[in-house]
């Protein structure tokens, strides 16, 4: 399960952009800030140091939220309705005092795809470039120190290094922080930066259990990319169910700080973002490396290191395929963030398959070598998609097929032949592809060929650049298997046959067809239909019939309660270890009893796909759709139906590869 966001900045780009190869100017700060904790009022002074390229035709232009009253160096600014200032400068003047207070709304939640989330009341503080809290011109970076005038009992965090006074970074930024609260801090000097903590009740254990793994993945990144680019790094337990990664601290939800898979999933990725996205930065113009370049070197490289970097790469394919359509497709380059399971499996999934199959072209040395150059030649500086693949001299035909180009191919192999040579054996294979409208990827395949015991195995890749392509390969000796691309190393559609059913086929692009139960109990059936109204206001074409209607031959079968009568025929087509009856559900020789738990199931009965999903009361049914959508790779999912637990989850075994052969 991820549940891990990252913070968009959503700032209104009101000046032309400049280009990402040069230098922006920088705008330095000097901050007091005094916030009232009861009104909510913030008031700020702020002394400017404004470079020349900022003061064009005698005017220094920025943005500021339009509630907060202006004075400039004593001297009273009519309020603009949209926040826009532009202040006379002589050619001489490079500094001027911003003296400006007024009172922002803290939004109750945070939902932040749609709207910048503010906090400041006696819940504590949190803002950022969005709330507009501070000075912001185009095409600039900022510097800044930042003195906070707080209750008693409080403290305060910014990006870069503490000082007696608040906090300052001389490192040129995208934006700033502002965060405070009554935090216990608990804090680590460390090898490359200060590891700290900031939780909102005393917990020494979990505050050393982060301490320790702050310093391992600092030091672990550094080694692997550079050195950390900041004093600091702060885990901070949010006011909010959050896991966003800023400058040289994270925040995680009070829940999900908790969590004790996040210390090595979702936190080195907030952790490795300080190289990527938060120091160098993302010129989106080509699309955002970032994400996808964070999720391979953390997520993925993590799940490899545990031996499941194939698993890992086929559910990221598996997500491609189910949740991205021919009208939800688009190219990376238009990537810019993530607001649903297609953008994800594009900005995340096919980009960090990108950067494996150039790792995989060029070979770990010269990868991360490039990625070293890469990080000292932009960091605190812009860079596009184009300029991270000039690290690599990637050609153009590269570029156009997986940055600008659209889908993916689908492989097989149409024939093979295998006959003895004077040195050995000599196998041909003729390998297709097929994608839309007949394109051909140029794909670097591999070939796994296993011998007889004692004998080692033989990789080879094969250069695939046309639709149908013939290969012949000399062995030593007869092969037992050949099996193509069987880690997953290369972005294609898999077979059905190589990916586990899954629960995800809930929120994928299939046609859908949702079959109620004639025996459903009155309770359960008002449940049901509850939710299926919900799905229909979303989508009102949704298809809906009882279990005795004959079911569709192709899309997705969505069975609801488990005395649905198209249950059996399917469970013997599907041929996975699942029985059920009326007292417990069998999975892989363990009972669960039907009552005490909920259930959801994942199937294949030949090209269908089948989801059962079945629940003894609504408020079990509720608690288990509440989960669902974490749990989108797994072909079985147990809950506790009293407390909402997960008891139990897995996939089945993939045993019939199209893509494997055996002689």
């Amino acid at each position: 399960m991820s549940i891990v966001k990252h913070v968009v900045i959503l700032l209104l780009l009101w000046l032309p952009s400049v280009s990402a190869a040069a230098a922006l100017p920088v705008l330095h700060h000097d901050l007091r800030v005094t916030p009232d904790i009861k009104t909510g009022e913030l008031q700020v002074e702020d002394t400017l140091r404004i470079p020349a390229e900022l003061r064009q035709n005698g005017q220094f232009s920025f943005m500021l939220n339009p509630q907060f009253t202006l004075n400039v160096d004593g001297s009273p600014q009519p309020t603009q309705a949209a926040g826009i200032y532009s202040i006379p400068l002589s050619a001489a003047q490079g500094e001027i005092t911003l003296k400006y207070r007024g009172k922002l709304t803290s939004t109750p939640d945070c939902a932040w795809l749609t709207e910048a989330c503010i906090l400041l009341n006696e819940r504590g503080i949190y803002l950022d470039a969005n709330s507009q809290w501070y000075p912001q011109t185009a095409n600039a970076q900022h510097t800044f120190s930042l003195q906070v005038s707080l209750p008693d009992g409080w403290v305060s965090l910014s990006q870069g290094k503490q000082t007696s006074a608040g906090w300052a970074e001389t490192q040129p930024q995208d934006s700033l922080y502002l965060l405070a609260g009554r935090f216990h801090v608990y804090q680590q000097a460390g090898k490359h930066a200060n590891a700290m903590v900031y939780l909102q009740a005393p917990d020494e254990a979990l505050a050393k259990r982060y301490l320790q793994a702050t310093e391992q993945y600092l030091t672990e990144y550094s080694e692997l990319l550079g050195d950390y680019p900041y004093a600091k790094f702060a885990t901070v337990e949010s006011f909010w169910e959050t896991g966003w990664g800023m400058p040289s601290f994270t925040l995680l939800g009070s829940r999900v700080i908790r969590l004790p898979f996040i210390l090595h999933s979702s936190f080195p990725h907030e952790i490795l973002h300080n190289w990527w996205g938060n120091s160098v930065y993302v010129d989106a113009s080509e699309g955002n490396w970032s994400e996808g370049l964070t999720a391979y070197l953390a997520d993925q490289r993590i799940k490899q290191q545990m031996g499941e970097g194939a698993e890992y790469r086929r559910t990221s394919l598996q997500k491609y395929a189910t949740f991205v359509g021919q009208q939800d497709d688009f190219p990376l380059m238009n990537f810019r963030s993530r607001h649903d399971e297609a953008t994800q499996a594009i900005g995340y999934g096919k980009s960090l398959m990108l950067f494996h199959m150039l790792r995989q072209q060029v070979g770990d040395q010269a990868f991360f070598d490039g990625l070293k150059r890469f990080y000292q030649q932009y960091r605190f500086q812009t860079a596009t998609f184009g300029q991270l693949l000039d690290s690599w001299q990637t050609d153009k035909t590269f570029r156009q097929t997986w940055l600008a180009g659209t889908g993916a191919p689908s492989l097989r192999i149409a024939e093979h032949t295998l006959t003895p040579a004077d040195k050995g054996y000599r196998l041909q294979l003729t390998l297709k592809q097929q994608a839309q409208a007949d394109k051909v990827y140029p794909l670097a395949l591999p070939l796994r060929i296993r011998f007889a015991e004692g004998q080692a195995e033989q990789v080879d890749t094969l250069q695939m650049t046309q639709a149908s392509q013939t290969f012949t390969l000399s062995l030593p000796a007869k092969p037992l298997q050949i099996a193509l691309d069987p880690e997953f190393d290369v972005f294609r559609l898999p077979d059905a046959a190589e990916m586990p059913a899954s629960i995800g086929v809930l929120n994928g692009k299939s046609d859908k067809t949702y079959v109620l139960s004639r025996k459903t109990d009155a309770a359960m059936q008002v449940a049901w239909e509850s939710w299926l109204d919900t799905l229909k206001a979303r989508d009102p074409q949704l298809r809906v019939q009882y279990d005795d209607a004959p079911l569709p031959d192709t899309g997705t079968v969505i069975l609801l309660g488990g005395d649905n009568a198209a249950l059996q025929g399917l469970l013997e087509r599907a041929k996975e270890p699942f029985r059920m009856t009326e007292a417990a559900y069998t999975l892989n020789s363990v009972n669960y009893t039907c009552g005490l738990h909920t259930l959801a199931l994942g199937l294949r009965a030949g090209e269908q796909a089948i989801v059962l999903l079945d629940a003894s009361s609504p408020d079990g049914l509720d608690a288990m759709l509440a989960k669902l959508p974490h749990y989108g790779k797994y072909s079985y999912l147990v809950f506790s139906s009293v407390t909402g637990e997960n008891v139990a989850k897995g996939q089945w075994e993939v045993t019939d590869s199209p893509l494997i052969v055996d002689f």
